[in-house]
C-alpha cells in the first residue's frame, strides 16, 4: 500500500531529485506546447525618395533619377531640383517653361507659335485631324533609374501587383484655363508608366498603360486616372482608354495618391486608387500592348519605368508641381505608417 502523504513529503525533502526532474519536465511541457505564432513584420519599401537633399547640390537628385531626354542637359538642374516646403522639409520640384523638351512642333508651328493650348483649351483635336496632324509637346519628368538590358532596379513589372504612393502639389503659376466650347482642358501628365510599342522596327507612339492628370482648370484642377489597352500599331489604331478617379482638386495643397497595381495584357489585369486615403476608383481588365509591346528576350516588359513630373501639350505659360514621399512596394502595405487607405467596397 502507497500512502500518497509519504510520497510528497519524500519529494520535498530529496532537493537533488528535484532539481533533476525540474529542467526535463519543462522541456517536456514546452514541446507539448503550440509553437507561438511568428509576428508578421510589415512589408518594407523597395523604393523610397523622399528628396532629402541639400537644394544647392541638385546633383544628388539628378543621379538617382532619369531626366526626360528630350529636355536640354543645361536646363535639368535648373527645371528639376528640391526647395524647403511649408510643411517643414524638402521637396521635389518639377518646373516646365515654354518649348522645354519640344517634340512634334515643325518649323511652320514654331515660326508662327502655333500653341496647342492657351486659356481656352486644347486645339489637339483640331490638329490631329488634319493630314498627318501631330500635337506638339513639352516635358520636364524624372524617371526610376533601371537597366533595361538586365531589368535590374525595375518597379512595375507584369503580372506582379505594386504597390505605390506619392504625394503632390500644384504651385500658383499653373493657367487658370476656361475652356471654351468644343474645346477640351489642356493635357498635363503628371505621372504615367507606359510599356511602347513597335511594329517592323518603327515605333506606334502608344499612350501611357497608365497614367494620371491634373489639368489646369479654373482655380482648381482637373484630376483622373486612365488606363489604355490595346493596339496601337494597327492603321487606324485601336486602342481603349478608360478614365477613373475623377476629382476637380484645389491648387498650393498636398494631395496623397496611393495606387495598387497589377499590370497585365488580360483579364486579371487590376487597379485601386486611392485619394488622401479615400477609396476614389477601380479598374479590371487588360492594358498595354499585348502583340506589339516592347520586348526584352522575348518577354514583355515595361520600358518606361515610373515618371513623374509634367508632360503637357505646347502652351507659352510655366508650370510647377511638387513632389514629396514616393514609396514603392512590392507587397501588401497594410499596417504600414505610410500606408493608410480605406478598404475598396466590395
Amino acid at each position: 500500500m502507497v500512502r500518497t502523504g509519504n510520497v510528497v513529503a519524500s519529494r520535498g525533502s530529496s532537493p537533488g531529485l528535484h532539481a533533476t526532474r525540474g529542467p526535463a519536465a519543462l522541456l517536456f511541457l514546452a514541446a507539448l506546447a503550440p509553437a507561438p505564432a511568428v509576428a508578421q513584420r510589415t512589408p518594407q519599401p523597395v523604393f523610397t525618395e523622399l528628396f532629402a537633399y541639400d537644394p544647392a547640390a541638385p546633383s544628388q537628385l539628378l543621379g538617382k533619377w532619369l531626366i526626360s531626354s528630350q529636355l536640354d542637359s543645361k536646363l535639368q538642374p535648373l527645371r528639376v531640383g528640391v526647395v524647403e516646403d511649408p510643411i517643414g522639409r524638402t521637396v521635389g520640384r518639377v518646373t516646365v517653361q515654354e518649348g522645354d523638351g519640344l517634340d512634334g512642333a515643325s518649323e511652320a508651328m514654331l515660326q508662327a507659335r502655333r500653341y496647342v493650348c492657351d486659356s481656352e483649351g486644347s486645339r489637339a483635336a483640331a490638329l490631329e485631324a488634319e493630314p498627318g496632324g501631330v500635337v506638339p509637346s513639352e516635358r520636364a519628368e524624372i524617371q526610376v533609374r533601371f537597366d533595361r538590358a538586365t531589368g535590374a532596379g525595375e518597379l512595375v513589372k507584369f503580372g506582379q501587383p505594386v504597390w505605390y504612393r506619392f504625394s503632390f502639389k500644384i504651385a500658383g503659376d499653373w493657367p487658370q484655363d476656361v475652356p471654351a466650347a468644343g474645346r477640351q482642358p489642356c493635357r498635363t501628365v503628371i505621372h504615367q508608366i507606359k510599356q511602347d510599342s513597335f511594329k517592323g522596327g518603327k515605333s506606334c507612339n502608344a499612350s501611357p498603360f497608365f497614367k494620371i492628370e491634373a489639368r489646369p482648370f479654373g482655380e482648381r484642377v482637373r484630376f483622373f486616372a486612365q488606363v489604355a489597352a490595346g493596339a496601337p500599331c494597327t492603321q487606324p489604331p485601336m486602342v481603349m482608354r478608360e478614365q477613373i478617379c475623377r476629382r476637380d482638386l484645389p491648387r498650393e495643397r498636398w494631395t496623397t495618391v496611393q495606387v495598387h497595381l497589377n499590370p497585365a495584357h488580360d483579364a486579371s489585369g487590376h487597379v485601386d486608387i486611392w485619394l488622401n486615403g479615400a477609396f476614389c476608383g477601380t479598374y479590371q481588365g487588360p492594358m498595354a500592348d499585348r502583340d506589339n509591346g516592347a520586348r526584352r528576350n522575348g518577354a514583355p516588359f515595361i520600358n518606361a519605368q515610373p515618371r513623374f513630373g509634367i508632360y503637357r501639350d505646347w502652351r507659352a505659360e510655366t508650370q510647377t508641381i511638387y513632389f514629396d514621399k514616393i514609396m514603392f512596394w512590392n507587397a501588401d502595405p497594410s499596417g504600414h505608417p505610410d500606408w493608410s487607405v480605406r478598404s475598396p467596397p466590395e
